[in-house]
């Protein structure tokens, strides 16, 4: 009887370990998603994409009480296609993202709203 209770425990130890050792793999292999902005520059006459274009994505406080935090410029590829990653700024548990305004050389033309976690695609026109 005793040899019987000593196997029973063992198993459901070994029941447990397996579940424990199951659920800390699961929580170790969370990868949250990138945070990514596509902008896409377009000619206005003829929608052709415009390659070396220089596109800056940031935030400016009318105020001047709040530094920017994000300023970004990149140059656009010949499909007239830049990207720029802000998962480094995005904070498990934060609610939205941003709200940035776009220059294109130098040019503004629009804003664009960045969601969380996500590829945010926008299409501006010079």
């Amino acid at each position: 009887m005793n040899r019987e209770n000593n196997l029973y425990n063992s198993r459901n130890w070994t029941k447990y370990l397996l579940i424990l050792f199951v659920f800390i793999g699961i929580q170790s292999c969370y990868k949250p998603k990138s945070t990514i902005a596509t902008i896409t520059v377009l000619n206005d006459s003829n929608n052709s994409p415009v390659s070396g274009a220089t596109v800056r994505l940031f935030y400016e406080d009318p105020t001047g009480v709040n530094t920017s935090i994000i300023d970004v410029q990149n140059e656009t590829t010949a499909e007239g296609i830049v990207n720029f990653d802000f998962s480094e700024y995005y904070k498990d548990g934060q609610a939205g993202f941003a709200v940035l305004d776009i220059e294109v050389n130098n040019t503004f033309v629009g804003v664009v709203q960045i969601e969380e976690r996500t590829t945010t695609e926008k299409t501006v026109y010079l």
